[in-house]
């Protein structure tokens, strides 16, 4: 959190961007002359993994300072972050929440200590009790211990925690990064809606296409630059691909002007060459019938000749410069992001035989507590099934006793295929001690390094980048690490579990995964809050798992 500035009560609330210029060595993070002003409203940003989404919020916030201009934050700001790491690791719940300096001064008041320093505190705050409350009810976290670690929180309730701090503390600014990783359905419902009627600035960093739909301007990172589009993440879209398209059609046009000139200086010298041999031919004819030739004229000629040959190449060379140039000026104005080059064996199930059947499934942690009880599910053929329910309802556990990772407490569950490829939340398919390649291998003991090399481009891993080390790895690397390792082995999986996907991925790599999902012919089961990547991926059936005795489909 940062503190405003003396003058920010004169102003509007204002974040101004002046030529600011940063850098990370090594990476492709490069920002150069930025000049931005956050006023009021919405702002989405969004842009491929890796091209400094966070470090641009933490360049906002003042966690690291430009290389050159400057930034003004005329305005109190409120910071989200994605990763909890960044969390105290003694920190308790209130530390989270922003709020244990006010009810310290809250509890000193109370006991009758009287403190200039403590009224001044609680100023603005003397409700702080009933807002903490409202705002954990609204994640359904409420009650809850405050002096409890946050550490020992699920991620969804870390998450939670950070964006009920939003609810709780007034700011002119608040900054989320990726907000709704973790989040369940209902409490993403609640994030839309809060976005959707707060007054407030907001600066959102997201993959999430519903949210980014409430934004009323949308700012994309690329590595050519930032750009600024106003309206939301629908018309950023389609005004993206109308400027795409109006650069591929200036390419395509200044390629074809500069395949003309080459063609147009090709047809000059083939002319001048066939004066010169007619002018020879003709000489050749005078000293022929004169018996004898002028040598000073004969050697004027061909001055003249070579002359006239030097100026056809000294203008055809700077024609064509100067075309190449706007080319490569035309192509510049064009990222070329690297796509997914993702091609799933064809695994075909017929459509009648049975993948999983689960028959009167009871299964808790303990007695007292039953997950689900007398449960029945069957998913036959190429179907495609999506879990759905809040943080903690069950579906992760369904999942491990899917793949016999736990024992039901009673009833049964069959597995009618032998090949299950598996991704969950947090990769932990992942050995994060070896390199990428090394990954691969030992979780497809019969693929050959050629296998894996090929595999692993696909996802956008080649040469080097194969033998770094996971630890080395972004969260959106990692997600793609783990898609390659469990969708590109051998052989291909006939059912595909996957466990939130689509968090840490940037939207290319998002839709790529959404178009190797279509191309999959084996059967496939989703835990997703993402309704727009369900909706891609043809789901067929929906299961709510809300309560143990309250299990639906639809």
């Amino acid at each position: 959190m940062t503190t405003p500035s003396k003058n920010t009560r004169k102003n509007s609330p204002r974040l101004i961007l002046n030529k600011v210029s940063y850098s990370l060595p090594n990476t492709p993070v490069r920002f150069s002359d930025i000049n931005i002003s956050f006023e009021n409203g919405k702002y989405g940003i969004t842009g491929q993994n890796g091209v400094g989404k966070t470090t641009f919020l933490r360049l906002l916030i003042g966690d690291v300072h430009p290389s050159s201009g400057s930034i003004q934050r005329l305005g109190h700001l409120i910071n989200v972050p994605q990763n909890h790491a960044l969390i105290e690791t003694n920190a308790l719940v209130s530390d989270a929440l922003g709020v244990s300096h006010i009810l310290h001064a809250l509890k000193r008041i109370n006991t009758g200590n009287i403190h200039e320093s403590d009224f001044e505190i609680m100023t603005d705050f003397w409700d702080i009790e009933k807002r903490i409350q409202v705002a954990l009810n609204h994640f359904n976290l409420w009650p809850m211990d405050l002096n409890k670690p946050f550490h020992q929180l699920s991620g969804g309730q870390k998450t939670k925690i950070l964006l009920a701090k939003t609810f709780i503390l007034p700011a002119d600014f608040y900054l989320f990064d990726e907000p709704t990783n973790n989040l369940d359905r209902e409490s993403r419902q609640i994030l839309y809606q809060y976005i959707k009627d707060s007054p407030k600035a907001m600066i959102i960093v997201s993959h999430d296409r519903t949210l980014l739909s409430h934004c009323d301007k949308m700012i994309e990172i690329t590595t050519k630059g930032i750009g600024v589009y106003g309206g939301n993440y629908d018309f950023y879209k389609e005004q993206k691909e109308n400027k795409v398209q109006a650069i591929q059609q200036e390419i395509q046009a200044r390629t074809e002007i500069l395949l003309k000139a080459k063609k147009n200086v090709q047809t000059r010298m083939e002319r001048h060459q066939q004066n010169e041999a007619k002018g020879r031919k003709e000489k050749v004819t005078q000293i022929k019938a004169k018996g004898s030739y002028d040598k000073i004229a004969l050697k004027a000629q061909k001055g003249r000749s070579e002359k006239t040959n030097r100026r056809i190449r000294l203008q055809s060379d700077r024609k064509l410069t100067l075309i190449n140039e706007e080319l490569l000026d035309a192509r510049n104005q064009l990222e070329i992001g690297e796509k997914l080059d993702v091609c799933l064996e064809a695994t075909k199930v017929p459509n009648n035989k049975s993948v999983i059947s689960i028959k009167e499934l009871s299964f808790g942690y303990n007695t007292d507590n039953h997950l689900f009880k007398a449960f029945n599910f069957n998913l036959t053929g190429p179907n495609r099934i999506a879990l759905q329910g809040p943080n903690g309802s069950g579906k992760s556990t369904l999942i491990k006793l899917i793949r016999g990772l736990l024992e039901p407490n009673a009833g049964e569950i069959h597995v009618g295929v032998n090949s299950i490829g598996y991704l969950d939340q947090t990769v932990s398919c992942l050995d994060h001690d070896l390199s990428l390649i090394d990954n691969f291998l030992k979780q497809n003991p019969n693929a050959k390094p050629f296998d894996a090399y090929r595999a692993l481009a696909a996802f956008k891993f080649r040469n080097i980048d194969t033998e770094k080390n996971v630890k080395a790895l972004s969260g959106g690397e990692r997600v793609r690490a783990g898609l390659a390792i469990s969708l590109m082995s051998a052989p291909a999986p006939q059912i595909i579990i996957l466990d939130e996907p689509t968090n840490h991925l940037d939207l290319d790599s998002i839709v790529a995964i959404e178009t190797a999902l279509k191309q999959y012919q084996g059967a496939l089961i989703a835990v997703s809050h993402d309704d727009s990547f369900l909706k891609n991926i043809n789901i067929t059936e929906i299961i709510n798992i809300n309560h143990a005795s309250n299990i639906t489909t639809k």
